[in-house]
């Protein structure tokens, strides 16, 4: 085989095990990530009903500028 032959034999094989490794690493995790981006959705739509619930008196307003200020107590 001459050099060329064997670098370009190299390379055939470096991109077919890349290929089998990508493959292996989609079936293993697609449909993790389909469950997860699926219950994210849903805990969003939950999240943005209750936001539409609420009314100006079950909160208060307060500025970002303040707000970074605030310190919370440990013990609550």
């Amino acid at each position: 085989m001459t050099k060329h032959k064997h670098k370009q034999h190299k390379i055939n094989s470096k991109t077919k095990y890349r290929h089998k490794i990508e493959e292996e690493i989609h079936a293993k995790y697609s449909k993790r990530i389909d469950y997860l981006v699926g219950a994210n959705n849903e805990l969003m739509k939950e999240l943005k009903g209750l936001e539409s619930e609420l009314t100006h008196k079950d909160y208060i307003s307060i500025p970002n500028a303040t707000a970074d200020c605030i310190i919370l107590e440990e013990n609550f």
